[in-house]
């Protein structure tokens, strides 16, 4: 064999050899890639278990509300509770309502379309005024909406869709409503203490005047002026409707009350002597229907949809579920405490 042939065969032995080795070593490499890659698939299956299966996914996975066939996921209703600073059993209160206002409208088929949803968004991203913000200002005005509140789009355009059925439902109701109704004229004293309010009905059944002792004691500025006249009523407008079976079935005309307690919910400090007085009542008229005052026209109206809400509340299955049984306090705390770490991961953002 010549020299050349020779060498020729030495450099093409070497050349494959090298050429093995090339391959063994990538070969060694990839497989080191696919052993750390499943390890790390591994690790993160794992993460991914103990998170899906931890006690607090697991109660975010509880369908906190049912209303026939339609449900309220816990993940949402704490979200919702957060984006509107409520109060979980508000919350839970307002979402039945909007849960059955959703099944009546399905009844009724009554359908808000996503045009109808934008232009409200529209409306409020502008303060009423749609030609005062642009495509791209609605867009940052949206984005900025979903990060403070933590809901999807979706979510957030769900919310808005229901908002509109309700008011179709309000509107129906109060182009429906009677524009006169029963009416007491009434007359009111507030007292400081029970003891005062006493007093005070014992000199007014003594004989001095009633308009006389209201300039002169009552703690509510608003009637003492006018000598404690409130003036012509409807149901449910006067304290919060706390006193209508009183003032409309029980009290006799120029008869003045017992006293009647009235909580101050203005004020914070329970412990205040403003926190709690007293009223005295006194009818002197009754008109089986008047004309409703414009200024009590939408707390009737309210009152109206209110009751219209009860009545259909009773037509639907509705169930509540939490963490032992139903909605206790223990799933009440734990929400609670779901708020708090929502709002401190918002703290921390901020100082950032």
């Amino acid at each position: 064999m010549s020299k050349a042939k020779q060498k020729r065969l030495e450099k093409e032995a070497i050349k494959q050899a090298s050429q093995s080795q090339d391959e063994n070593v990538w070969h060694g490499k990839r497989v080191l890639l696919i052993i750390s890659s499943v390890f790390i698939a591994l690790i993160l299956l794992i993460i991914g278990v103990n998170y899906y299966f931890s006690e607090d996914q697991k109660y975010y996975r509880i369908n906190i509300i049912q209303v026939d066939d339609e449900t309220v996921s816990m993940d949402y209703f704490v979200r919702r509770c957060y984006a509107a600073g409520l109060d979980p059993m508000s919350a839970l209160t307002g979402m039945t309502k909007e849960l059955v206002i959703k099944k009546e409208a399905e009844a009724f088929g009554l359908i808000i379309s996503d045009a109808a949803v934008e232009a409200e968004m529209m409306s409020t991203a502008s303060g009423d005024d749609t030609s005062t913000i642009t495509r791209s200002e609605f867009n940052e005005w949206l984005k900025q909406r979903l990060n403070e509140t933590r809901l999807s789009e979706k979510e957030y355009k769900e919310i808005v869709r229901n908002t509109l059925m309700a008011k179709h439902f309000y509107d129906a109701i109060v182009q429906s409503a009677p524009a006169s109704a029963e009416q007491v004229y009434l007359h009111a004293i507030l007292a400081d203490t029970e003891e005062d309010a006493l007093s005070i009905k014992t000199r007014i059944e003594a004989g001095e005047d009633f308009a006389a002792i209201a300039a002169e004691s009552s703690l509510d500025s608003g009637t003492r002026e006018n000598g404690g006249v409130i003036g012509w009523v409807p149901r449910s407008v006067i304290l919060e409707s706390r006193y209508d079976t009183l003032i409309f079935d029980e009290l006799e005309i120029g008869v003045v009350s017992e006293p009647q307690p009235y909580y101050d919910t203005t004020v914070t400090d329970y412990s205040s002597s403003a926190y709690l007085n007293y009223f005295l009542l006194m009818v002197t008229d009754k008109a089986e229907s008047l004309e409703i005052d414009e200024k009590y026209l939408s707390t009737v109206n309210a009152d109206l949809y209110d009751t219209w809400i009860g009545q259909q509340l009773e037509k639907h299955e509705i169930k509540y579920h939490g963490i032992k049984n139903g909605f206790d306090s223990e799933t009440y705390s734990w929400i609670n405490w779901q708020l708090q770490k929502l709002t401190g991961e918002d703290d921390e953002e901020t100082s950032e």
